[in-house]
């Protein structure tokens, strides 16, 4: 192993302060190299460990001339030495007071997946909610730059943004047409991600199952990244349902306002895949293209669709009585017709 020129001149000098050292190989080798003596020549100093690409290099071994007493003796130092762990200001600490159970850092941790802990450290749930924070503040100035411009005011659009999440997610190109996968498309659209999910698994569909993978991710995603579906996590969940009606004219039941849905479902056309000769009657030919098609899911949480619903119900609630013929002034008279 090659040392960087601080570490030369610090073996070079004899001083050694294995805290100054950045790496722990590099702290490992010179305390093997000052272990027999607080100072030593540079002459008698072991040959450094070569490298990994030294060793790819040379993959041979060839027998290395007879060293000196002392060499040898800095040898089976500096292999002892690489045997036994460095002891760091931690393990000293432990090592002191070997009851006392080790503390997570950062604060409570939850038991999760096997490898995995679930972080309960407020730092680590903002940055998986607002993973980029300086892009967040910089939109906020310009939509405030934007407010002031038109007078202070908020409109709809940015209040339903404010007060609600949605997430676009694409998929892959597909290798099937948008012809036979527009079916499930509209079969998804409107449900909620898990009847989606279950949908798309026991469907007739060969590209059915593909669909499940990308529903899986869309939904993680949209849980991790926007902070998505955590009604039941955070408490937010309705005592008693509401009952609601979709667009389609049919009525459900919605316990958790964060509950997520498919929105919206669409296919697009990718590039072809390539072609074959397909060949017809009198001597002709032509290319059949193979397509390819990528889906398109909107995201969205049963917030929307209650407030979509009461839009509804008020509007209805507003609009005046039909009459057939109403009040209102005769104009554009004419004897004869105006064309």
């Amino acid at each position: 192993m090659s040392l960087p020129l601080p570490a030369r001149r610090l073996v070079q000098t004899g001083t050694y302060d294995p805290q100054s050292l950045p790496g722990l190989q590099q702290r490992r080798a010179l305390r093997c190299i000052f272990a027999t003596s607080n100072h030593t020549p540079k002459s008698a100093m072991p040959r450094g460990i070569p490298s990994a690409g030294a060793r790819a290099r040379s993959p041979s071994r060839t027998r290395s001339p007879p060293r000196s007493s002392a060499a040898r003796t800095n040898r089976s130092s500096s292999s002892a030495c690489r045997s036994a762990p460095a002891a760091t200001p931690s393990s000293r600490r432990r090592s002191r007071n070997p009851s006392a159970a080790p503390r997570p850092r950062g604060g409570a941790t939850k038991a999760g997946m096997a490898g995995y802990e679930l972080s309960d450290v407020k730092e680590h749930k903002m940055r998986a909610l607002d993973p980029d924070p300086r892009w967040r503040v910089r939109w906020q100035r310009r939509q405030v730059m934007q407010m002031v411009r038109n007078g202070k005011k908020l409109t709809k659009e940015q209040k339903i943004k404010l007060a609600e999440k949605d997430l676009a997610y694409q998929s892959e190109n597909m290798e099937t047409s948008s012809k036979k996968l527009v079916h499930l498309a509209r079969q998804i659209a409107g449900k909620p991600i898990d009847e989606a999910i279950t949908q798309m698994r026991y469907t007739k569909k060969k590209t059915g199952k593909m669909l499940v993978y990308y529903l899986e991710e869309a939904r993680d995603q949209a849980i991790v990244s926007r902070g998505m579906g955590l009604g039941k996590a955070n408490g937010q969940t309705f005592a008693e349902p509401k009952q609601i009606q979709t667009k389609d004219g049919k009525w459900m039941e919605v316990s958790d306002p964060t509950q997520l849905y498919v929105d919206q479902a669409w296919v697009g056309k990718g590039p072809w895949r390539g072609y074959r000769i397909q060949y017809h009657a009198r001597g002709r030919s032509s290319a059949m293209w193979h397509p390819s098609t990528h889906i398109n899911f909107v995201l969205k949480e049963e917030k929307t669709r209650i407030r979509q619903h009461q839009e509804r119900v008020d509007k209805q609630a507003k609009a005046k009585p039909w009459v057939h013929l109403p009040n209102r002034p005769v104009t554009s008279q004419r004897q004869h017709y105006s064309w």
